[in-house]
Parts: structure tokens; C-alpha cells; sequence
């Protein structure tokens, strides 16, 4: 069976209405002319909108619930640990494609390490933020990717937020090094699935979305240089191919920012610990992080992005805390059934100066559905549009307009778009994450199975494929585990706290 070719290009934090905006504005000048020749939908994220879920359904075609990963970190183990590729065994896009033996490229998909051996060549994404003979697959690219210098991940500091300019050049060197890898994978082997996810935006609107008119600026730069990106992968492939645009979630400007975790200190849910060693790191770290440009690259690298270590696990007591907040996107873990009612009542009352609610509050069971609702955090809080959580167990204040946090976060609306032979112009369509793997799927010509949450999307397409037509596959799961040592978890963790995540 010979399938039609797929390319899917992920933007990581790529918002539907900036991108509008943008695109309005004539600085998109790429997605703009699949918008206006071919299809442009918001595509709604998941609940809450985080990376690791978001493009582990993306590519499993299934809610969390199925496929089990809920965040960075597994909080159903004791203790905690990082979330790899081996906490799922839910099939992706290329293990379909691999059972009809055709093969994948596949770069940079968040929660695809370690990697298994797949038909064609993939090298993992976050976490970690380090490259190993776990991280790619054939062996051989790992020392092609040393060579060149690869990063999944560019270096952050304090220094560098205070020049946007920089930042997104930064930014930018290391997307255009990964375009440049997928691109020659793309040459080197026959293939018939092709997946790059770029994570710059994301990076730049943790870091300045929401801060003022220069950073404003920046980030608009940052998205038009990420269409010329786009526009450089799709002039490479020449005609008669399929691709599709998508991001894992947007990003909202939040000023009010939300401390659960001070709110449950207060209700004697949280316990802390000395707050001393923790104000101390956090002063270590930004005196370093002023310099960090000048520091030698293993310190760069232990410090990077320095401005948002802030250490909330640490410097809280899970073993006697009852409940607790682990990061910035709503997830809360509670020990007792009756903790979760009154945390439901007491936040769902719980309001701002002006009288308005700060957030939603829902059960796990009211988000997800599956076999691996076992694994989901027990509650999940849902902020108003223009509030940020923040996980600091030290605030004074529960909620506040003001202090030195980050000004955005992540939000519900991505971007879907869809070009090539067999895409029509179509209007606006209502898409979620786990639609795009069964319309991948169809695009190539195989049959989407039953168990996926998602739908293909037939409006899209010329000539909707009749499923009769289309081969059915039955991928089973293999049973790779894997964990990462403890040594490998302490610098993962730390890794995720420079990104915000904790």
C-alpha cells in the first residue's frame, strides 16, 4: 500500500489570535496564504493547556485519560518522577506508518524519550534538555548532532530577557539548526510522515509576552521569523504533499497572578519547609544569572534561565503536606477525599478585590476518560483569562497585580492549519489536539481506529476518504521501560524549574 505523504509542523504556544493579528497585519506572510488558499481553524487545547499532554495527544490521537501523561512529572509515583516516552504505550502517528512499512522523521515531539527504534529516524524533545545515545535513533546521528552543536533546547538568562533582540536570535539559531537536521533526514531516506515541533514561541512568551511595547515588539518578530521558518520546510518539499500546522496550546497575557499554594498554607493543607535555604538559592541565582553570558558553558547550563528557578517543591513538605500545587498550569495533588471537597468549595468562592471569581476548579473524572485516570492529578484549576498561577508557597498575598512574575501563560487556543493536493478551502471548523493524529491518519490513506478520541476532519479535504477504503491497522504496544537515574532526575528537574514548569 503505497500512503500519501504528511508533513505536520508543530509551533509550540502558537496563540490563534496573535497569530490572527499577525497575520492581519501582513506579518505572516507563510501561514497567510494557507489561511487564505486553504484551511485556518482554532484548535482547542487541552484541560489544562500544557505542553506534555498536549503533543502526546496530538500524536496519539487520545485525551490523557488513555494515553497517561498528565505533566513533566508523574505524580502517581512515590516519588515523584520525570515523565518519559516509556509512561505511555499508546501507538503514535509513525507506529502506524511503521506497520505498513513506511518510514517516519520525526524531530523535537515533547515526551519521545528515550526513543525506541522506529522505521526511518527521530530524535527526541523535552525532557530532557540533553542529547544522549537515547535521544536519537539510528545511533549514528547522535554524533552528527554533537557535531553541529545541537540543542533541543536554547540556554535562557535574565540578561538575555533584558535584550529581546538577542534572545530571539538565540532563539533562532537553534530553531533554524533543527529545521536544517529535519530537512536533511528528509533527504537522506525515503519517507511518508514527517514531524518537526519548533519550540522558540513558547520560550519567548514565557519571557516577555505582557511586559511592554519593546517586548511586545519581540515577540512579533519572534512569530514572523517562525512563519519564514515554515515557509523555508514547505518550499523545500515541493508540491504533492499534505502538511499541516498545528500548535499543543496558545498563551494569554496574565497580570493577576493566582499563589494556590499560599492559599493552602493558610488552610493547613501545605506544609513548608525553611523558607531560608530557599530565598538563599534564589539570590545565588540571580547574582549568577546577571553574568551568566560570561560564565563558562558548564555553569551556563546549570543556571540557565535563572530568573524563574524558584524551587516550590523544594520547599515544600510533600510528605506532610495534604495538597499541593507543582507548577504554573492548574494541576493539583491531594492525598484525601474530603481535602478535594473542601479545596473545590473553598476556591470556587474564592474571588479578587473587585469581586470577581479567579478561577474554575474540576475533578479529574470531569476532564479526562480512560484507563489511566488513575494517573491524573486529582484536581485541576482552570484560571480566568487574565490570571497566572504561580506555585511559590511563599507569597504573602494569595493574589496580586503586582511583583516581578511572568506576565503570560499558557492558553486554550491553538492554530490548526491544512495545505496541499488533497485540502480544500474550507471555513472555520471546531478542532482539538486529538484530532490531528486521525486526520493524519486519513490524509495518508490509513484507517483511524475506533479507540481514538479524535475525528478526521473530512471537511477539510478534496475527497474525503470513504473508511471502507481505507487499511486498517492494529498497532500493539510495546512494554520498553525506562527510568531516568537519580542523578539524571535531579538535573531534569532542575532543567524544568528554568523553564517555569515548577
Amino acid at each position: 500500500m503505497q500512503l500519501h505523504k504528511l508533513i505536520i509542523i508543530g509551533i509550540d504556544a502558537a496563540d490563534y489570535q496573535l497569530t490572527r493579528n499577525f497575520m492581519e497585519d501582513g506579518d505572516l506572510p507563510r501561514l497567510s496564504a494557507i489561511k487564505d488558499q486553504s484551511h485556518f481553524s482554532c484548535l482547542k487545547s487541552g484541560t489544562p493547556p500544557h505542553t506534555a499532554p498536549g503533543w502526546t495527544s496530538v500524536t496519539t490521537g487520545v485525551n490523557p485519560g488513555k494515553h497517561g501523561i498528565y505533566y513533566f512529572h508523574n505524580f502517581s509515583t512515590s516519588p515523584a518522577t520525570i515523565t518519559n516516552s516509556t509512561d505511555t504505550s499508546t501507538p503514535r502517528i509513525w507506529d502506524y506508518v511503521q506497520a505498513l512499512n513506511e518510514k517516519s522523521a520525526v524531530v523535537n515531539v515533547p515526551v519521545t524519550y528515550p526513543v525506541h527504534a522506529i522505521s526511518g529516524s527521530i530524535v527526541a524533545g523535552i525532557p530532557p534538555w540533553y542529547i544522549d545515545e537515547r535521544s536519537v535513533y539510528p545511533d549514528d546521528l547522535l554524533k552528527r548532532l554533537k557535531k553541529a552543536d545541537y540543542e533541543i533546547d536554547t540556554p535562557m538568562s535574565r540578561s538575555l530577557e533584558k535584550q529581546p533582540d538577542l534572545l530571539i536570535n538565540r532563539l533562532l539559531a537553534t530553531e533554524e539548526k533543527r529545521v536544517e537536521v529535519f530537512l536533511n533526514l528528509l533527504k537522506e531516506h525515503e519517507w511518508s510522515f514527517g514531524m518537526i515541533v519548533l519550540t522558540a514561541l513558547d520560550r519567548l512568551q514565557h519571557k516577555l509576552l505582557g511586559k511592554g511595547k519593546i517586548e511586545s515588539k519581540a515577540v512579533r518578530r519572534g512569530y514572523h521569523e517562525i512563519d519564514g521558518l515554515v515557509g523555508r520546510i514547505i518550499d523545500s518539499l515541493g508540491g504533492g504533499i499534505n502538511i499541516l500546522v498545528v500548535s499543543d496550546h496558545g498563551f494569554n497575557q496574565r497580570p493577576v497572578a493566582f499563589y494556590p499554594n499560599a492559599w493552602l498554607y493558610e488552610k493547613g493543607l501545605l506544609q513548608r519547609k525553611s523558607s531560608i535555604q530557599y530565598r538563599i538559592t534564589r539570590i545565588l541565582h540571580d547574582l549568577l544569572d546577571g553574568h551568566l553570558l560570561w560564565l563558562p558553558q558548564s555553569l551556563k547550563k546549570r543556571y540557565q534561565g535563572a530568573n524563574v528557578v524558584v524551587h516550590t517543591i523544594d520547599a515544600m513538605d510533600l510528605a506532610k503536606s495534604r495538597a499541593f500545587v507543582p507548577g504554573t498550569d492548574g494541576i493539583i495533588i491531594v492525598k484525601s477525599k474530603e481535602d478535594e471537597r473542601s479545596i473545590i468549595s473553598g476556591l470556587a468562592e474564592l474571588k479578587d478585590d473587585s469581586g470577581r471569581k479567579i478561577c474554575s476548579i474540576y475533578t479529574r473524572d470531569q476532564v479526562f476518560k480512560g484507563d489511566k485516570l488513575g494517573f491524573a492529578p486529582e484536581l485541576l484549576i482552570i484560571p480566568r483569562d487574565d490570571v497566572n498561577i504561580r506555585s511559590d508557597p511563599f507569597s504573602r498575598r494569595v493574589i496580586s497585580n503586582s511583583g516581578n512574575f511572568p506576565k503570560a501563560n499558557h492558553g486554550p487556543n491553538g492554530i490548526f492549519l491544512a495545505t496541499g493536493p488533497s485540502i480544500r478551502k474550507s471555513g472555520s471548523l471546531d478542532v482539538c489536539l486529538e484530532d490531528v493524529a486521525p486526520t493524519s491518519l486519513a490524509l495518508m490513506g490509513i484507517r483511524p481506529p475506533d479507540f481514538m478520541d479524535g475525528r478526521a476532519i473530512q471537511e477539510i479535504m478534496i475527497e474525503p476518504h470513504p473508511f471502507d477504503s481505507l487499511k486498517p491497522i492494529d498497532v500493539t504496544p510495546d512494554d520498553r521501560i525506562y527510568t531516568f537515574s537519580e542523578k539524571d532526575e535531579k538535573h531534569v528537574m532542575d532543567y524544568l524549574r528554568r523553564l517555569g514548569y515548577t
